[in-house]
């Protein structure tokens, strides 16, 4: 009866998750039906009392989660919320055969659940992330071809809404639409990255902010903002290039202890047995496959952490 009380409440959590995910979405649409019936001079009223929505809502389970609304996921939330149920199920069903305290595991379901979730959407995040970064030089030189063929940078900011591919052609779209509703076009640069936290996107609104103001000839400034970026691009793929070996080495330190006890099972199998049969087998075991997990998660972080621009 315990089990399928704390069965349900989880269910319950998840479910609670996907309903504040479906508000947030439809507060987001009610957002933009606003913004659409309301003039132009309203713009920066429309801004403040979007301010004021999104700091009112409560973001406890988005930083939980580590769900952000701008960015475009592969996958929708509702999978990778599912994923996670489906995580906190599996371990419940490998507790039948490991017979550890129903409380533990509940904490360790939970814990795992969120490490999933947060996980998925950190990955594709990510990845989001990357694409930007690695299409950002061909974007800067679609603004520079379009700033030194006379047109004004309004317009090529539109040409990349038509040329480039995702996700910057969706950036640039919330960029124009910014624009059209009367904000500089330095601030909406900078709106992109505050959503995406892409320190060159900074770099390119600290540059148009400084033309505007001083005059100058923007497209040579941009045109060096280009080559900085695309050595940036160059250095980043090099670095992961590198550090190939270490994730290759990360991978088979992970796999070996699993190809031993593999091959010990097929060599002298009443070696092994205890773990699957005795109590205290069942715990080492346990914590044998806890150990691997975590060191890969903690040499995959590392190598992140050391090969980030």
């Amino acid at each position: 009866m315990i089990k399928i009380t704390t069965i349900i409440i989880l269910i319950l959590l998840i479910c609670g998750g996907l309903i504040a995910l479906w508000l947030d979405k439809r507060n987001r649409l009610i957002l933009r039906q606003v913004k659409k019936a309301v003039s132009t001079e309203h713009a920066q009223a429309i801004s403040s009392i979007q301010r004021q929505h999104l700091t009112s809502q409560k973001k406890i389970f988005f930083q939980l989660t580590n769900y952000t609304k701008d960015v475009t996921y592969l996958w929708r939330p509702e999978l990778i919320f599912f994923l996670g149920l489906a995580s906190i199920v599996a371990v419940f069903y490998l507790n039948y055969f490991f017979e550890f305290p129903l409380i533990y595991v509940t904490l360790f379901s939970i814990c795992m659940g969120l490490i999933v979730i947060r996980t998925l959407f950190e990955w594709q995040r990510r990845v989001f992330i990357n694409k930007l970064f690695r299409q950002l030089p061909d974007t800067l030189e679609m603004i520079i071809s379009a700033v030194k063929s006379g047109l004004p940078l309004n317009e090529a900011f539109r040409i990349v809404t038509q040329e480039m591919a995702e996700p910057t052609a969706g950036q640039f779209k919330i960029l124009m639409s910014d624009i059209h509703f009367g904000r500089p076009s330095q601030d909406a640069i900078t709106d992109i990255y505050l959503r995406t936290g892409l320190e060159e996107y900074n770099f390119l609104a600290t540059t148009i902010a400084v033309q505007i103001k001083t005059g100058g000839r923007l497209a040579e400034t941009l045109q060096t903002l280009s080559t900085t970026i695309r050595q940036r691009v160059t250095l980043a793929a090099r670095a992961k290039a590198l550090a190939g070996e270490v994730i290759f080495s990360a991978r088979a330190l992970s796999a070996a202890p699993l190809i031993m006890g593999g091959v010990l099972y097929f060599v002298s199998p009443n070696l092994v047995d205890l773990l699957f049969t005795d109590p205290t087998g069942k715990k080492l075991l346990a914590y044998a496959l806890a150990s691997i997990l975590v060191g890969s998660l903690v040499i995959r972080w590392m190598v992140r952490r050391e090969t980030s621009l």
